[in-house]
């Protein structure tokens, strides 16, 4: 295989992959996942690694773009957190939970209602926190795909909501037995 002198030089890196996670991070943990992650990437990708650059370039430039998605992956976790949070009441209320249930279950059935590719890309990304990157690579599909579909799911999404604040819309998806 002609791949097996490049798997054996990427080996040969990990120490140096682990040190430059380390700094990037501050995290044992986190910096061995990164440098676990960096070379599952790379090992995938190596029909994209072009021979007359550095393989250490191309790792370290791996390394490093999963580290800025993971930082930014977070940041985008931490700032919907602290909106949820903000609007949090700590008292219960057994009627609004169970409205809220209710609510919920609405727009799971309207989620499952939506075509297959742009359902899937809006799981990935609003509900897993995936990013767009990520998305794409794994569905073979150009980024700019996952923009539109993701796009096309919002504006659906939205719309069915808007619907069901309107007083028209809510009597209208009633008379028609639509989950509203």
């Amino acid at each position: 295989m002609a791949d097996e002198p490049l798997k054996a030089d990427m080996i040969r890196l990990i120490p140096k992959l682990r040190s430059f996670a380390l700094r990037l991070c501050r995290n044992p943990d986190q910096a061995d996942d990164l440098v676990q992650t960096t070379c599952e990437r790379a090992i995938r990708s190596l029909d994209q690694f072009d021979p007359a650059t550095r393989l250490d370039s191309w790792m370290f430039r791996i390394l490093q773009n999963l580290y800025f998605n993971m930082q930014r992956d977070t940041a985008n976790r931490a700032r919907l957190f602290e909106k949820a949070m903000f609007d949090y009441d700590d008292t219960f209320d057994g009627q609004r939970a169970a409205v809220s249930s209710l609510e919920l279950q609405q727009v799971r059935r309207f989620i499952e209602q939506l075509d297959d590719d742009n359902r899937t890309v809006l799981m990935m990304i609003a509900i897993d926190g995936r990013s767009y990157k990520d998305v794409a690579e794994e569905l073979q599909v150009p980024i700019g795909t996952v923009t539109s579909r993701l796009a096309r799911a919002r504006l659906k999404l939205r719309d069915w909501l808007e619907a069901r604040k309107s007083p028209e819309g809510a009597s209208q998806s009633a008379s028609k037995g639509v989950v509203s």
